[in-house]
């Protein structure tokens, strides 16, 4: 295998049509990950479980995001990403019928490991965003996909709690079933279609991963940020529900989802901050972007006193992680052209293997320790994410 092409070749221009509806699509399809965590509490209740067995339901999903990130997502370069694409949202829609379908607990961790996999689908946008834009508009480009990356997650929360009170728990994954059939087709009708970058088998494509790791030390210092923050997001988003559902508050399942508007500030700043990496670079972003987590955090630490700090830490934690999230992964997907769904790969696993640690790490926390245990953990990743852009050497843009 060789890439011939480092930094160079860029697209000729993204019609703006087609970036927001690859930015739409990203959110539906993201959401399915996130649509279990308002509902945590009431799977407690149905499934007679403990809540630690309950946030095992997220944790699949995670892992089962992972594994897709690793082994799916870096096909993009392989094969023609619409058909990849649409077969990954037919397969996605019966994974959460799955969910509805669920009698017990076992049922739901398998087949939330399943809506894992399907969901990178939305990874597989991001590389190709990169690849139809200018190198002038890439930033922006992506900072708009991760934008409604973000707004599909922040807005499942909200939805998925109004819609589990008025219907049930279970309506929520067969409207997201009808969902990914309707973007199925909309998939096809609107990505167009492209010759793949890599030719060879899926053994050197997948050998492939390790020698852009070992080669690149951006590639490395990014991965190790993304993993970072996103761990420390998600040790709050994970443990949210329990944490709302008792004294103080003892918020019901809608109002705990409605939290999930509070943190579309962070998708609303993304193309803002892909526009100040276009023109800035990326080292100011993120370096912003970490500090701002950790002043989220410190403050999330008197969540108990007001539901308004709560609100404030909510909208700092998720601007934060956009400002260093989005010039954190334009500077790897402008590395190789021909390589980007497997840089993205590469950076989005150490991201959601991050998030996946952090998920685990916060539920024991709460579990243990209680809100306080939680806003530690936050504020231990937030740190370590800033390390690199702190104490190491800028890599070479």
């Amino acid at each position: 295998m060789t890439e011939s092409t480092f930094a160079g070749t860029s697209g000729t221009g993204i019609p703006a049509s087609l970036k927001y509806f690859m930015a739409v699509s990203c959110g539906i399809m993201v959401a399915n990950l996130y649509y279990c965590q308002p509902l945590l509490g009431d799977f407690v209740e149905v499934f007679n479980i403990s809540e630690n067995a309950s946030a095992w339901i997220n944790i699949c999903s995670q892992l089962g995001y992972g594994l897709g990130l690793f082994f799916i997502v870096p096909v993009g370069d392989m094969v023609p990403r619409r058909k990849l694409l649409m077969w990954m949202h037919l397969l996605a829609a019966l994974s959460v019928a799955g969910v509805a379908l669920s009698q017990n607990i076992g049922m739901l961790y398998f087949f939330s490991v399943c809506i894992g996999l399907t969901a990178t689908a939305c990874q597989v946008f991001v590389p190709l965003g990169a690849h139809l834009s200018s190198e002038e508009e890439r930033g922006k480009v992506i900072g708009t996909i991760m934008g409604g990356l973000l707004s599909g997650i922040l807005l499942s929360r909200t939805l998925s709690g109004f819609a589990a009170d008025l219907w049930g728990w279970r309506s929520v994954y067969w409207i997201a079933c009808g969902l990914m059939l309707v973007m199925a087709f909309l998939v096809y009708r609107m990505i167009p279609g492209e010759q793949p970058g890599f030719k060879g088998n899926y053994r050197v494509l997948m050998i492939s991963l390790i020698r852009l790791v070992r080669s690149q030390r951006l590639v490395r210092e990014s991965a190790w940020i993304g993993a970072c923050t996103f761990g420390a997001i998600s040790a709050f988003w994970s443990t949210m529900a329990f944490f709302l559902e008792k004294p103080p508050y003892n918020y019901s399942l809608s109002v705990i989802g409605l939290f999930g508007i509070v943190g579309l500030a962070g998708a609303m700043v993304s193309p803002f901050v892909g526009t100040i990496n276009d023109r800035k670079g990326p080292y100011l972003p993120i370096r912003l972007g970490i500090a701002i987590m950790i002043i989220g955090y410190a403050i999330m630490f008197y969540g108990h006193l007001s539901i308004w700090v709560v609100v404030v830490g909510i909208i700092l934690i998720d601007v934060g992680l956009q400002s260093a999230h989005v010039p954190n992964i334009t500077r790897v997907s402008s590395l190789y052209t021909r390589a980007r769904t497997r840089l993205n790969t590469i950076y989005m696993t150490s991201f959601f293997v991050g998030g996946t640690l952090g998920s685990i790490l916060g539920s024991y926390a709460w579990n243990g320790f209680g809100w306080n245990g939680v806003c530690t953990v936050g504020i231990i990743f937030s740190i370590m994410g800033g390390l690199p852009v702190i104490f190491g050497k800028k890599s070479v843009e």
